[in-house]
């Protein structure tokens, strides 16, 4: 039935002509299977390269928006400016420590009070005057040596006697020890200031992200009284700087404003796990209860730049709480929850 007039005719080869054909139709048919499930895993991964892609943009044009650059040549030339300013600050770093090491803390601050009330100008003519000065001092430098070989002569011609000689030895082993003391004070000394340095620079310069980043916040919220958060090294604590260079313990804070620092780096730790791609709902429950009028604007304010990007649920059961946030936000988004008895 298969075979049809041909197994009249000549089975024998009509069948194995079949089977062929079945065995190209079934290598057909698996061919088109391995490509059906190579499309779909193509597909699969352009669908994921797509996605890829749109995160580098929104990253890309982040960047740009960040750096208020309108191209990518402009960025490259900011990142120049920048790597030559670090470059520039590492040099200056390195002078500071150099003269801080000579003249010591009460020093600089002498040295930057006097810099502070002159002009270039000023400082050329001093300059002048201390080369003038510098010469002359040479010269009168040569003169005491001339006057030193004269007195050393004479020393040598009335220094003759039998115990002379031990007492000039120990005199050089005395200033042998003393040198070799001068150069232990040198390396310590260098290495205090370093040390001081290094934890004023990482203070101040190197805090972690979500420090910087709550930092940002807590001034927003404070109006600029307080400028930033500061966690010491190998401190478990964390200080608040005032407008005026200030830090003050979170315990000696009024009790609205260190909750004001901690809703920041609560809100700061949001923003790094949506940096991380990780964007978690922000769920708040009365948190601005205990918060004045002016705290409270403050914080709705800090809100809305938080709630962009990531869903907001905020419960509350305080009138002024719901008419601030009316305030800033949609009446459309408040939802008039009540209990079931």
């Amino acid at each position: 039935a298969l075979l049809g007039e041909a197994a009249g005719r000549e089975p024998g080869p009509a069948l194995k002509a079949w089977q062929a054909a079945r065995d190209r139709q079934l290598a057909r048919l698996e061919q088109l299977a391995r490509d059906g499930r190579q499309h779909a895993e193509l597909s699969r991964q352009s669908a994921l390269l797509l996605q890829q892609f749109e995160r580098t943009a929104a990253k890309r044009q982040e960047l740009l928006d960040a750096a208020r650059a309108d191209g990518e040549e402009r960025l490259r030339h900011l990142h120049r400016q920048y790597l030559r300013r670090q470059e520039l600050l590492g040099e200056l770093r390195q002078d500071e420590l150099a003269i801080r090491t000579l003249v010591g803390e009460a020093g600089m601050k002498s040295l930057d009070e006097k810099l502070a009330g002159v002009t270039g100008g000023e400082l050329d003519e001093e300059r002048t005057r201390l080369s003038e000065q510098r010469d002359a001092l040479r010269e009168r430098l040569e003169a005491c040596r001339e006057a030193k070989s004269r007195k050393r002569f004479e020393i040598e011609r009335l220094t003759e006697g039998g115990d002379h000689a031990d007492k000039l030895q120990q005199a050089e082993e005395r200033r042998t020890e003393l040198r070799r003391l001068m150069k232990r004070w040198a390396v310590v000394s260098m290495c205090g200031t370093l040390f001081a340095q290094t934890k004023r620079l990482y203070e101040h310069e190197k805090q972690p992200s979500v420090m910087q980043r709550a930092s940002r916040y807590f001034e927003k919220m404070t109006s600029g009284r307080f400028t930033r958060m500061i966690a010491p090294l190998g401190e478990q604590r964390v200080l608040a700087e005032r407008a005026n260079g200030e830090l003050l313990d979170a315990s000696a804070l009024s009790r609205g404003t260190a909750e004001q620092m901690y809703l920041c780096i609560r809100f700061a730790l949001a923003d790094e796990y949506a940096a991380s791609g990780v964007r978690l709902p922000l769920v708040i429950d009365d948190l601005f209860v205990n918060f004045d009028d002016e705290r409270l604007g403050y914080g709705m304010e800090l809100l809305q730049t938080v709630a962009k990007g990531r869903q907001l649920l905020l419960f509350t059961c305080h009138k002024h709480v719901l008419d601030a946030y009316v305030s800033r936000f949609s009446a459309a988004s408040v939802r008039h929850l009540s209990r079931k008895t």
